[in-house]
């Protein structure tokens, strides 16, 4: 007699693998980078945009600036010279001035330096005779060198001596006075209204109406 069959187990179904704790947190994590990333590129856009915006109105109010000025400037280019200074005082605080005479000529014999000069084409040269007189504390000399004497034309040019020809003024006391001539080279229709002086150590410049 064959022996009963054993009773048959039935299969018990396996659990699922349980998820990784880790997993949830991690996504939560890389979601809230991609979020904050986007949002500061959001950000970023919009302060580089407000910055372009503020460079081009800048621009445009220079441009508008720029245009403004150049009428002003094209007017002021086509004004009228200004005229010779006014006469002040004949002192430039060491010297009193008296300008004695003005004579053109058209060629000058420099008998310091052993020399003639003849002016340029156009061109003429003016003589001027100086009276100075010492009104300071110490010797010393007048305006005599080119840039200390300075002449003016009536419509505001100015003129200094020659360059090459010598001139001289000698060094005196206080209470003295000395004479001596320079010369200037100015075109042929020049005459001066308005001399200046001023030597060396002069605090001051002096400024007299041309004779």
């Amino acid at each position: 007699m064959a022996a009963p069959d054993a009773p048959q187990q039935s299969a018990v179904p396996s659990s699922p693998r349980a998820r990784p704790r880790w997993i949830i947190p991690a996504i939560a994590v890389v979601a809230a980078f991609v979020i904050g990333c986007g949002t500061g590129w959001l950000s970023y856009q919009r302060y580089l945009t407000a910055g372009f915006e503020q460079a081009a109105q800048n621009l445009q109010q220079d441009l508008g600036q720029g245009a403004g000025a150049a009428p002003e400037q094209e007017q002021a280019g086509e004004a009228e010279p200004a005229g010779p200074p006014d006469p002040t005082s004949p002192s430039d605080g060491l010297f009193e001035y008296t300008i004695t005479g003005i004579e053109a000529a058209d060629s000058y014999n420099d008998q310091d330096c052993m020399g003639t000069y003849q002016p340029a084409d156009g061109a003429r040269f003016l003589v001027m005779d100086i009276e100075a007189e010492n009104v300071g504390k110490s010797a010393s000399m007048p305006a005599v060198d080119p840039g200390e004497v300075r002449g003016y034309s009536a419509d505001g040019r100015s003129f200094e001596t020659h360059t090459e020809i010598c001139t001289f003024a000698d060094e005196i006391n206080p209470g003295t006075s000395t004479g001596y001539d320079v010369v200037f080279e100015v075109p042929a229709d020049v005459a001066f209204a308005v001399i200046e002086l001023a030597s060396y150590e002069a605090p001051e410049v002096a400024v007299v109406e041309a004779p």
